[in-house]
Parts: C-alpha cells; sequence; structure tokens
C-alpha cells in the first residue's frame, strides 16, 4: 500500500490542474517556514531564560490572531481570488520570521507572533476551498494528501537544515541561543520564496457570486459548521496543551542537542508525509468517519508512552509515531469537510474550525506554561490532559459526523452517469 501510494504521486503532480500545482510549490516553501520556527522558537525562548508561562503566552498569540482574523478572512475569500490573499499571508509572515529575533523585548516579540498567526490562518482558511475548486470527485483524495505532504516535506529539509545550522553557528556566534536566532529569521527567506510561486496563480472565480449574501446562507448550514467545529476545538485544546512544549520536553528530560533536535523533527516529518499519502488508502477501506476515528484513537498510546518513559529512544518512537498519526487525519476532514459544505459556505467553515483551532491554541499553551511551572516542569500531566481531550473528540468525531458522512455518499451516488457500475 505504502508503495502504490508513493508512486503514484508523481503521476498526481503531473495530473494537477496548473493553479494547484503552483499552490503546491508555494505551500512547500510555507512549511518548510513554520518547520523551521516550530521545532525552535520555543527552544530559542527556554534557552534566554524564559519562563514556560512566558512561553506558553508568546505561542498563545499566535493562535489569539487565528482567532482575530479566520471568520473575518472567509468572509472576503468567499468573493475574493485566492492568489492576493497566498501572495499577501506568505509576504507578512516571511517579513515577521525575519525580524522577529532582533526585536527589542519579549512584548515587541509577542505583538510579532500575533502577526504571524493573522498572515497565517489567512492562508489556512483559504487552502481547502481553493484546492476544492481545482479538483474534481476522481482525484481530490490524491490531491488533498499531496498537498499536505509536499508541506510536510518541505519541513524535513526546513528543520534538517535549521539543527544543521545551529550547531555549526554555535561556536562562531557564541552560543547556541545566538546561533538559533540567526537561524529562525532564516526562516522568513522560506516564506517571502513561497510568495512568488503563488504569484502564479490563476484563480479568477470566487466561490460565491457578488450578487448572494453569505449571511443567510450561513445560517442556514450553522448546524453543519458546528458538526465539523467542535471536534476540532477538542483536538486543537488539546494539541496546545503539550505540542509547544515538546521542544523543551526533548531538551530538558533528555537533553537533546539542537542538531538532534532539528533531525527529530525532520524525521518526524517523514512519517507524517507517507501518512498523508496512505490517506487515500485508508478512505477507500473504512471511509471519511472510521478512518479519523482509527487514527485519532490509536496515536494515544504514544501520548502515554511520552508522559512516563525516560528512555530517549522509546521517547523518539513515540514522539514520530504520534505526529505520523495525528496530522494524517488533517487531508480526511479537509475532504469531507468541503464536499458536505456547499459553494459560498465552504471558507466560512474553514473560517469557523480556525477560529476555534485558535481558541483551542490560545487555552492549550497558556494553562500547560502554568502547569510547568507549579509542577516542576512534569511533562505527564501534559500528555495525559491531551489524551483526555483526544478520547473526547474521536467521540465527538464518531456521534456528529457519520450522518454527514452518509448524506455525502449519497449525493455522490446520484452524481453518477445512469448505468454506471457499482
Amino acid at each position: 500500500m505504502l508503495l502504490k501510494a508513493l508512486l503514484s504521486a508523481p503521476e498526481t503532480l503531473r495530473a494537477m490542474r496548473s493553479p494547484a500545482r503552483a499552490y503546491l510549490y508555494g505551500s512547500a516553501c510555507m512549511g518548510a517556514a513554520s518547520a523551521v520556527t516550530m521545532t525552535f522558537l520555543a527552544r530559542w525562548l527556554n534557552l534566554l531564560g524564559t519562563t514556560k508561562t512566558e512561553i506558553g503566552t508568546f505561542q498563545s498569540l499566535d493562535s489569539w490572531g487565528k482567532v482575530a482574523v479566520a471568520l473575518p478572512a472567509a468572509f472576503v475569500l468567499a468573493r475574493r481570488p485566492a492568489r492576493g490573499v497566498f501572495m499577501t499571508s506568505a509576504l507578512v509572515a516571511g517579513l515577521v520570521y525575519f525580524c522577529l529575533p532582533f526585536l527589542p523585548n519579549l512584548r515587541w516579540m509577542y505583538a510579532a507572533n500575533f502577526v504571524a498567526g493573522l498572515a497565517m490562518t489567512v492562508h489556512y482558511v483559504a487552502i481547502a476551498p481553493f484546492l476544492f475548486r481545482h479538483t474534481d470527485d476522481k482525484d481530490r483524495a490524491e490531491v488533498f494528501s499531496l498537498a499536505e505532504a509536499a508541506r510536510t516535506m518541505a519541513a524535513v529539509v526546513g528543520a534538517g537544515l535549521a539543527g544543521f545550522a545551529v550547531a555549526q553557528l554555535e561556536v562562531p556566534m557564541g552560543s547556541e541561543a545566538e546561533a538559533t536566532s540567526i537561524v529562525v529569521s532564516g526562516a522568513g527567506g522560506f516564506a517571502l520564496l513561497a510568495a512568488l510561486f503563488y504569484s502564479r496563480i490563476q484563480d479568477p472565480e470566487p466561490s460565491m457570486g457578488g450578487g448572494q449574501r453569505i449571511l443567510p446562507v450561513l445560517r442556514k448550514n450553522v448546524g453543519l459548521l458546528g458538526r465539523f467545529a467542535a471536534p476540532q476545538f477538542l483536538i486543537a485544546t488539546g494539541a496546545g496543551f503539550c505540542i509547544p512544549f515538546l521542544p523543551t520536553y526533548f531538551q530538558e528530560r533528555f537533553a537533546v542537542p539542537a542538531d538532534g533536535w532539528g533531525f527529530l523533527f525532520a524525521a518526524g516529518q517523514v512519517l507524517m508525509t507517507l501518512g498523508f499519502l496512505l490517506t487515500p488508502v485508508a478512505l477507500q477501506r473504512f471511509g471519511f468517519v472510521k478512518s479519523m476515528v482509527l487514527i485519532e484513537l490509536a496515536s494515544l498510546p504514544f501520548f502515554l508512552m511520552l508522559a512516563f518513559t525516560t528512555s530517549l529512544p522509546i521517547a523518539m518512537f513515540a514522539f514520530l509515531m504520534r505526529g505520523a498519526l495525528m496530522n494524517a487525519t488533517h487531508p480526511i476532514l479537509k475532504n469531507l469537510m468541503m464536499q458536505a459544505t456547499p459553494a459560498g459556505v465552504r471558507e466560512i467553515q474553514t473560517g469557523v474550525n480556525a477560529t476555534l483551532w485558535g481558541v483551542g491554541w490560545v487555552i492549550g499553551p497558556l494553562l500547560a506554561g502554568r502547569v510547568l511551572d507549579t509542577t516542576g516542569n512534569d511533562y505527564s500531566v501534559l500528555m495525559c490532559t491531551t489524551v483526555g481531550f483526544y478520547v473526547a473528540a474521536a467521540t465527538l468525531t464518531f456521534l456528529l459526523l457519520r450522518s454527514v458522512e452518509a448524506r455525502v455518499q449519497v449525493e455522490a451516488r446520484a452524481r453518477e452517469p445512469q448505468g454506471a457500475p457499482a
């Protein structure tokens, strides 16, 4: 199955429409930029002597940006082509990351991370509706999974290069903190390169025509919006409770150096990529909802390993498997969400999801930072709390989305030509 998925990826890329392919290249650059910042920002702040509460606050400011802009961006994107949106978000994110390590104090860094959250959220809200417009039923699952895989493979390169660069610059720069600040700034270059690829996108048609009103359509579909958003809020809160502190977890529990952490993160992205490429196989065998629930539940033992192990090899294995499994649900969710949501509401759906995702990532890091400061850095509390949130999310996914999947399947059969083979 894995070999088949890998071999089909080049064919899927060649068959993609030109706008989707241009997006793919730009998204890969954005994935590399995000990998560098996700891998080293928390570790860098820890090296500067910042408290866990302050690190949690810093991480949450990115999510406050999501909360602030996701729904307004969704309303705009329902009536605007995606090209300018992708370009602007990449340019803003690139400039923020370039300048962030050189800002004079933590408050300025808070503000910068808030702006980065704004830019990355606008980018996120645009992705799924854009890909839906530029795919059809027969290739949609493959394109959605390849889009996620391309981003994570670029993250492999970004994280690996960043870890190597920190290790090489540590001596000439005088400290790991100084070397990391240079590498984090370099992440901005990846995002600026993404803007060049996005400038080649041709996406002239907005999702909703100028004569349509958004609010009546939104009110009509509020129940559907909630069915997708509620489980994602629980997942986001659980993820926000421990994912931002994984760099400090490996730094403090196992004394993993900068280059070792960079390569470990890169290895995680490789497995995540393989997970994305296998999602069409999971869809064929289990369908949308069962695939998501089974994948989410399968990740939980690895969180418990991270919580209680004192062995670095076991912790590394658990880290790699956790990331590969949990993130594999993303293309499955986006595919079902776009098929179930009518035109003109797709951007709103991603906006609602991004808003609640942002709220979860505000709550998670803020609480987790305080938990670490008050428990003497007891990371097991974070991991076990995350497990609880994920169990609740998997249950809610099963209860709320089964009927949605059934409706999508009925509509798909209705679109099949008369006399088509079953």
